[in-house]
Order: structure tokens, then C-alpha cells, then sequence
């Protein structure tokens, strides 16, 4: 009887961890889209405030998805044509857009699109938008990670309660 409760209780933290697993998708699209507001700040003082060319200013970043659109600028191309070139490699697992989903890559294909075309005060109007829409989008994210993160636990643990149940 004594083993029946140890595997019952093994069965439901096996519930809750699987739980765990399947939300943390959301938590980390959430936390990859923080991470490139933060990176288009930074874009945002490089370029506007401190003058830099785009290439070295996505170098400095601090985002592995800057720096590889900045290492596909190489050649003479603009920010839109490696980003194209960039987009799907990095959307691949384990690539540094692996959670983002189409609104999001699409507030990024407008950001590197006109990234570097134009003046700095229309480079400036160009980032506050797309921060803009990067929040909004954030927000979302958050709100759904905290959802998904309720129900998956929740929905591991009376899963695991009820194989428990079988068990005992």
C-alpha cells in the first residue's frame, strides 16, 4: 500500500511538471519579446542619438537576432533584404525567434524594412511605432503566458490526480 501512495504521488508531479512544460512556450515568447524591445531601444539611442550606421548599431544590440541581421547586412544589402534572408533561419528551434509568431515577426519585417532608409527623425518616428507595437504585442504575451501557465498547471495536476486515483 505504501508503494501505491509513493507512485501515486510520483504520478501527480509527473502531472504537474508536464503541466509546467507545455506553458512555458508562452512564458518564453513573452521573455523573447521583451528581450528585442529592449534590443530596439538600444537600436533606437545608437541611432538616433549617437549617429551611428545601422549595421554597428544593430552590432550593438545586445539581441543574437540584431547581430544576425546585422552580419547579413555584409555585402552591400540593406536591413529588409537580411532580414529576409534571417527570418526563417531564425524562426527554426533553437534559432532566437523559435517562439515568436506571425504578428510578431511582422512588427519586425516593418521595423527592418525601412530600418536605415531614410533621416534620423523619420528613423526615430519609424522605432517609436514599432516599440509601440512590440509592447502591445508584449502585453498579450504576458497575459496569455500567465493563462497558459493556470491552465496547464491545473490541467497537469487533475490529470495526474486522476491517474493517482486508477493508481491507488
Amino acid at each position: 500500500m505504501e508503494i501505491r501512495i509513493v507512485l501515486a504521488l510520483c504520478v501527480v508531479l509527473c502531472g504537474a511538471l508536464c503541466g509546467k512544460s507545455l506553458s512555458d512556450s508562452a512564458r518564453r515568447r513573452a521573455e523573447t519579446l521583451g528581450s528585442i524591445i529592449e534590443a530596439v531601444r538600444r537600436l533606437r539611442v545608437r541611432m538616433t542619438g549617437m549617429f551611428e550606421p545601422v549595421q554597428s548599431a544593430l552590432q550593438h544590440a545586445d539581441s543574437p537576432l540584431f547581430i544576425a541581421v546585422a552580419d547579413g547586412m555584409k555585402g552591400g544589402r540593406s536591413a529588409g533584404e537580411a532580414w529576409e534572408i534571417v527570418r526563417d533561419k531564425a524562426g527554426r528551434r533553437g534559432g532566437p525567434a523559435e517562439y515568436l509568431l506571425k504578428e510578431d515577426r511582422q512588427a519586425l519585417t516593418e521595423l527592418f524594412t525601412d530600418l536605415g532608409q531614410s533621416g534620423r527623425e523619420e528613423q526615430d518616428l519609424l522605432l517609436g511605432g514599432v516599440l509601440q507595437a512590440l509592447e502591445a504585442l508584449h502585453t498579450t504575451a504576458l497575459a496569455k503566458a500567465g493563462e497558459a501557465n493556470r491552465l496547464y498547471m491545473t490541467l497537469g495536476l487533475l490529470i495526474g490526480l486522476m491517474l493517482a486515483l486508477i493508481v491507488i
